[in-house]
């Protein structure tokens, strides 16, 4: 871990595009004034920083790119019209009661979140995990977020909890709010008991329209054949109606009697796309 201090007199890089801060130790205010002061900044990388970050505000009118591992409870972007890639790594914050969550039409997010949100509007592509699904369901989890995510067209979900309900909701209100998507990868955890709720849930999403006429490619890893996700790939096979590839990187070996029996069921589910394909492999590639 290295300390970072900025001098009293420190005027910023006026020509600085890319910020990569990696195992630093750096006051919140000095990390603030750093950002502030590279006002041609494009791209920003901050992985496991020594900063106690509670409210994180970024004010980069160039920022096209950002990248984040670590916590914090709240982020505001006060200025950053050109984003349009982003990578959220929270961790499991875990301080859900994940049984409570329930539909809700009206969407009442925290206002520091609101932000969070309108910057999703823009963004092409957004990495995240359950951490961050987790953060943006706080406030409540919508059947679909008041803006439609119009630019994103790639999303990645990873270590996403199949049994929580906070983030399987936060994940199709995403996946809903999002009508032009066309890749959608998912980094499965594996879970060691069947939550009803998250599988009713996801069976009665089953009944509702969900914009998916551009997904072309989904990609599922580390998975393993228990309800909830098998109830998640048939949402997405009914509604995909111009899906080309579905690929699952199944945890057991495809030969054995359990993995023979999860892939004959995955080919027995209708599907919205004539010219979809399932590929099942018995191995954990997340490239």
């Amino acid at each position: 871990m290295v300390e970072m201090r900025l001098p009293p007199a420190f005027k910023g890089f006026n020509r600085l595009l890319r910020l990569n801060l990696e195992s630093v130790r750096i006051a919140p205010s000095a990390l603030k004034k750093l950002i502030s002061k590279c006002p041609m900044l494009e791209y920003m990388d901050l992985y496991n920083l020594d900063c106690d970050i509670e409210e994180f505000d970024i004010d980069a009118p160039n920022l096209k790119s950002f990248s984040y591992f670590g916590s914090f409870y709240s982020i505001c972007f006060k200025n950053a019209s050109h984003l349009a890639k982003m990578s959220v790594s929270l961790g499991d914050i875990n301080v859900l009661d994940y049984d409570m969550f329930e539909d809700y039409e009206i969407f009442d997010p925290y206002e520091c979140d609101r932000n969070v949100i309108e910057v999703l509007g823009q963004l092409s592509s957004l990495e995240s995990d359950s951490g961050f699904l987790q953060f943006l369901a706080r406030g409540g989890v919508p059947r679909k977020f008041p803006i439609n995510l119009n630019h994103l067209t790639d999303l990645c979900l990873s270590f996403l909890h199949f049994d929580r309900m906070a983030e399987v909701m936060c994940a199709l209100c995403l996946i809903r709010s999002s009508p032009n998507l066309q890749s959608l990868k998912i980094i499965s955890l594996e879970t060691f008991g069947v939550n009803m709720k998250a599988t009713q849930y996801l069976k009665a999403q089953q009944k509702h329209e969900i914009p998916l006429g551009c997904l072309k490619i989904v990609k599922i890893c580390w998975f393993s054949g228990m309800e909830p996700e098998m109830e998640f790939v048939k949402l997405l096979l009914s509604a995909a109606t111009v899906l080309r590839k579905l690929e699952i990187n199944y945890v057991y070996a495809a030969e054995t009697e359990k993995g023979s029996k999860t892939f004959k069921e995955l080919l027995s589910f209708s599907r919205a796309s004539a010219k979809a394909q399932i590929i099942f492999q018995d191995r954990c590639s997340i490239t």
